[in-house]
């Protein structure tokens, strides 16, 4: 990782990145390597170890390097989780979240951003972007036809994750097959739908976060000032509405600077930051900034429109023991933590790599298939991602899982309980385009403190029928033979005020209730500033000169799929803009 800088007041640079997550690592790292003066500011330090290890990001909860941000209840989503508060997870110190995340690399669907309707955003314009930093190491296991839609020359090294020897892998595949889903060996070729083994952010068995494609890199250390432990607390912008740098908390002093950009200052500090960074420098909703005592500079939506992606995790119970654990035990202390036992495993990690796409209103559920009888079902709206716990592994996982999901202990005491004797899978649903939206807004006007967070889900019933038509899907995929014959069957959870293990005859309201208990985000929230209402379309802030952003909350809407892909494009778009914008 690149060394640490320290900074002095008054210091200029020709542009200031705040944020070294997924667009703002990309767009530092180009703008250096175009031979400008370049200070990339960020609030943590350098990756903990352990997220090196692909296998270990059910771990990641160190509040170094994850943030762990509280939200305001909506009293109708995460009823289970710790006073009906939904978790917001996102990665703290160089690479961001992508330093924390499933690593998954899916671009979503074409659509998405002609859907758009902005000028020059269409996939057309997008896709250089995303083919300019891929670095696919495994070509030559995909078919001809993935060819046209891949580069393996790029500076983030991409792969298929190490094989994990877990018969439950190829089983999974095999019982979405039985429902008529197709194999599908790329889902960023030829189509989106069906069930696959996914392309991860991972080299040589080990994670490829930001950090490591683009802040690693020699010729990159070389040329960017990095300023870890570097909290922005707002921008410097003058009378005229020009943007002049930024103010920053600084080092282990916890110095107040001042930092200036000759040319332009570039907040990349995620969807939830960088609202709150724009509303306390006088940017935002004039009437919320009013009460807050901040005077108003552009009255634009800042921290409206927040959308994320919400899962529900669904629990299978299999007789089968795969004796992982025992080995693992077997070589390691008695009184081993989660993320030790994590370790053991490398690269591996385990069936999270099985993922499928499906359009729910495709698929017939007398027939127990899925169809694609129209172009529309070429367009999924519900992603499906799994895990896998060997029996006993929440008996010495289970306080971890509790500090990361921050679920009641009745819940995990259920599930421990079940585990004792049962192996569990877990397959989530994820509604790829929800209807709910939430806010981010200010709690306080001081700069250190969260944002008032308030994402809503499950705030429009149709994102929870949606869901419960996953969930259906799950429950015939329990009749597959494959399924059959491991004795699989789904785990019904007491959850207060949900039907009974005695008044379940009717599925689908136990499954509501369900989804409204067990909401869980994969931290994928966008649009908090986005393009064409916050931004231009050149990621420029409406109404103040020198000033734009980058990251995932300048994505009007979620993409169909995992959205760091889309946000490190953002990143290398911008670096094009900015040089393009600056010639001298």
């Amino acid at each position: 990782m690149p060394v640490g800088v320290t900074l002095t007041d008054g210091e200029e640079f020709e542009y200031i990145v705040v944020g070294a997550g997924a667009a703002g690592a990309s767009v530092a790292a180009r703008l250096a390597l175009a031979g400008a003066s370049v200070l990339l500011v960020e609030a943590g330090g350098d990756p903990d170890p352990i997220s090196w290890v692909p296998a270990a990001f059910a771990a990641l909860v160190n509040p170094a390097m994850n943030y762990q941000y509280k939200t305001i209840s909506n009293n109708v989503s995460c009823l289970s989780s710790q006073n009906r508060q939904c978790q917001a997870h996102r990665g703290k110190g160089l690479g961001g979240s992508t330093s924390i995340n499933y690593m998954m690399y899916v671009r979503g669907n074409r659509h998405d951003f002609d859907e758009l309707n902005i000028t020059d955003w269409s996939w057309k314009q997008m896709e250089p972007y995303f083919l300019r930093y891929e670095g696919l190491q495994d070509l030559n296991l995909l078919p001809a036809s993935s060819i046209p839609y891949h580069n393996t020359t790029g500076t983030m090294k991409i792969g298929f994750f190490e094989d994990s020897k877990n018969p439950w892998h190829s089983r999974i595949i095999g019982g979405y097959e039985a429902l008529n889903f197709p194999r599908n060996p790329d889902v960023n070729g030829v189509s989106q739908i069906g069930v696959s083994r996914i392309i991860g952010y991972t080299y040589r068995n080990e994670r490829m976060s930001t950090a490591r494609g683009y802040l690693g890199r020699d010729d990159v250390k070389r040329k960017l000032k990095v300023a870890k432990y570097t909290r922005c607390t707002g921008v410097i912008i003058d009378d005229d509405n020009v943007a002049r740098g930024i103010t920053v908390v600084h080092g282990p002093s916890n110095a107040t600077l001042r930092l200036y950009a000759s040319r332009e200052v570039i907040l990349s500090a995620g969807a939830l930051v960088t609202p709150q960074l724009l509303m306390l420098s006088g940017i935002g909703p004039a009437d919320h900034l009013n009460e807050m005592g901040i005077p108003v500079r552009v009255d634009l939506p800042v921290g409206n429109n927040m959308t994320d992606h919400a899962l529900v995790s669904v629990f299978i119970k299999v007789k089968e023991e795969l004796n992982l654990l025992k080995d693992i035990l077997n070589t390691t202390e008695k009184n081993s933590s989660l993320a030790s036992i994590l370790l053991t495993r490398g690269g591996s990690v385990g069936v999270t790599d099985v993922v499928s796409f499906m359009n729910t209103l495709c698929y017939d559920f007398d027939k127990r298939q899925l169809t694609g009888n129209s172009s529309e079902c070429e367009l999924p709206t519900t992603q499906y991602i799994h895990l896998y716990a060997d029996k006993g592994l929440l008996a010495i996982g289970g306080p971890e899982l509790k500090l990361h999901l921050k679920i009641y202990d009745s819940v995990i005491n259920q599930l421990s309980e079940i585990n004792q004797n049962y192996a569990l899978i877990t397959v989530s649903p994820i509604v790829l385009q929800p209807k709910s939206s939430g806010t981010v807004r200010l709690a306080s006007v001081d700069p250190l403190q969260a944002p008032a967070i308030f994402p809503n889900y499950m705030s429009d019933d149709r994102d929870v029928e949606e869901m419960v038509r996953g969930i259906r899907i799950i429950e015939q995929m329990m009749e597959t033979p494959v399924f059959k014959a491991a004795g699989a069957s789904l785990v019904r959870l007491e959850l207060e005020g949900c039907p009974g293990s005695s008044q379940q005859q009717d599925s689908a309201t136990y499954w509501r209730c369900y989804a409204r208990h067990l909401t869980y985000t994969v931290c994928h929230a966008v649009g908090t500033n986005a393009l064409g209402r916050v931004l231009d379309a050149r990621l420029r802030v409406r109404g103040v000169a020198r000033l734009r952003v980058t990251d995932a909350g300048a994505l009007p809407r979620l993409p169909r799929g995992n959205p760091a892909a889309a946000v490190i494009a953002l990143g290398e778009r911008l670096a094009d803009f900015l040089l393009e914008d600056n010639i001298d």
